[in-house]
């Protein structure tokens, strides 16, 4: 009795599937069959043998294209077209696919071998399966509108490289609406489209305005600025300001004894301005540090060029014997510097334009963090 599993039946025999006049799709799920790579991602991704016979397994998006012996491009395709659709998602959303459903797809009359052999560097031959490319832009075009319509300033973007629509849009004042909000607007085409990659909800941009949003709210986030007495491993703080995210009230502004025998560089005091005499009756980093953490609280630590920052606030503590506290966890900080360039679009570092003392450098960088909330102008004519 020939065996009944989903690849046995994707593969079929040689006289079954020229029957079927499905010639492409089966000499793929044969070798599959016989190689057990498909089986074995399937198994790997259910850990049930049983259920991996009965095709109740889930592949996620890169192990279903392999399994299809297809690029992941083509099988985007397929899911825009509806022929291969989510069984589940992973809690970050991606979508997930059952084996039966992928065994459906390889079934489908479709040019199989055309598309393996495609040039990846050109249009897949799959790239209107789902129904012309300009219904989709047409479709997008009119949510981006019903958004507007609706208050928001929303706008969108086509790379032609990657064939992909992304739709941004503004938080409103109560910071909606979000994704979940935007899908229930989305067409049946364009839902499958988010799940095809060809249409993103909230690129890297749009990111970026949320999360400044999520930043200037009360308690959410704090900007911490510190001058030091150079920009080596071994220089120390001389001074540290905090300033509240949301409003701007200064928590902490204050200069810092960096220790006995601890110069200042001249490099650092020409940018700055601090003297040795300015910060000989200061307070040193131990006693300080204990009143920064307690202003920072559960905050986010955002700051213009957070490693450095970073390593100068938790290398002076160390060397000191303090402890950092939540300082020395990644995490907790953000870097506005990075933020900014995302927003623009660019990769090159903006320098902040502030005053080179603490507490002015802080100030200029909740500007920036209060524009990254804004939409940027490159996007204006888009």
């Amino acid at each position: 009795m020939q065996e009944n599993t989903p690849a046995a039946v994707a593969a079929g025999t040689p006289e079954q599937l020229s029957g079927r006049g499905e010639s492409a799709p089966q000499t793929r799920c044969a070798v599959s069959a016989q190689t057990g790579a498909p089986m074995g991602e399937l198994l790997s991704a259910h850990d049930d043998p049983a259920a991996a016979g009965r095709g109740e397994g889930v592949l996620g998006p890169d192990q279903s294209a392999r399994w299809l012996g297809i690029r992941r491009r083509e099988l985007d395709f397929l899911v825009e077209a509806g022929l291969v659709t989510p069984s589940g998602r992973t809690l970050a959303g991606a979508p997930r696919f059952s084996v039966a459903t992928l065994t459906a797809a390889a079934l489908q009359p479709l040019e199989w071998e055309q598309a393996r052999a495609a040039d990846s560097r050109r249009p897949s031959p799959w790239r209107e399966l789902a129904g012309p490319a300009g219904e989709r832009a047409a479709l997008v075009e009119s949510t981006c509108e019903q958004l507007r319509a609706d208050g928001v300033d929303a706008w969108v973007r086509f790379s032609r490289a990657a064939d992909r629509w992304t739709l941004d849009w503004e938080p409103r004042q109560d910071g909606g609406p979000d994704r979940a909000a935007v899908t229930e607007l989305l067409p049946t085409r364009l839902l499958r489209a988010v799940d095809a990659r060809r249409l993103v909800l909230l690129g890297p941009v749009g990111q970026t305005l949320h999360w400044a949003h999520r930043m200037l709210q009360p308690g959410a986030a704090c900007v911490l600025d510190v001058e030091t007495t150079g920009l080596g491993p071994d220089d120390r703080v001389l001074e540290v300001a905090v300033v509240d995210a949301h409003d701007g009230a200064v928590l902490i502004d204050t200069l810092v004894h960096p220790g006995a025998g601890v110069r200042i560089a001249a490099a650092a005091r020409a940018v700055h301005g601090i003297t040795d005499s300015m910060v000989a009756q200061a307070e040193p980093w131990e006693r300080i540090l204990p009143r920064v953490l307690n202003a920072i609280g559960d905050r986010t630590v955002l700051a213009y060029n957070s490693r450095f920052d970073e390593r100068m606030t938790v290398g002076h503590a160390r060397a000191v014997g303090a402890d950092p506290g939540r300082l020395r966890l990644a995490d907790s900080w953000d870097c506005l510097m990075r933020r900014r360039s995302t927003w623009l679009r660019t990769t090159s570092r903006r320098r902040l334009g502030g005053h080179h003392r603490a507490l002015g450098d802080a100030h200029a960088a909740l500007d920036v963090l209060r524009t990254l909330r804004t939409r940027p102008p490159h996007t204006v004519s888009a």
